[in-house]
């Protein structure tokens, strides 16, 4: 997933993971996140493997290795462009730094398209949103999976 959104960036400029709705409603990483760790159920339910709490927190890293992975693959885009001389780990925490505070978001009100406005320092709690989004659906796709690795909510015929 964070191969497709670092293609779908570099070819239009649109960060998937980024979308949110009304602000504070992170759907692009909700979405993507699910899809990321989708893997967790399938193979839950396929080898009946009755999950535990290790493997939430085995999810938990999930989403944050997530995150990472997002900002290593449009920082890798920049390096390919030739925006990027040498990367290096601490090129990739200022470029973190840089991309979260100065990125421009543009806002939509009653139809009409407002002019981008970089975030700030708002732009880490919009981060934080984004993570806390991703850890609610790690809980999510834990708790989908019973004692007995079966889901919740299938009919038990």
């Amino acid at each position: 997933m964070s191969i497709i959104n670092a293609l779908v960036w570099r070819g239009t400029g649109l960060n998937l993971f980024s979308f949110s709705y009304l602000v504070f409603l992170p759907v692009g990483a909700v979405l993507m996140g699910f899809c990321a760790m989708s893997g967790f159920y399938l193979a839950a339910n396929y080898f009946k493997f009755p999950a535990r709490r290790i493997d939430f927190a085995f999810l938990l890293l999930v989403a944050v290795a997530f995150v990472l992975q997002i900002f290593l693959g449009i920082y890798l885009s920049f390096y390919f462009m030739g925006k990027v001389a040498h990367p290096s780990p601490d090129s990739f925490m200022e470029f973190i730094s840089l991309y979260v505070t100065r990125v421009k978001h543009t806002m939509r009100f009653n139809g009409h398209t407002e002019d981008a406005v970089a975030a700030g320092e708002a732009g880490w709690y919009l981060l934080m949103v984004q993570l806390m989004a991703l850890c609610a659906v790690a809980r999510t796709i834990y708790g989908a999976t019973d004692r007995r690795g079966n889901a919740q909510w299938e009919s038990k015929f």
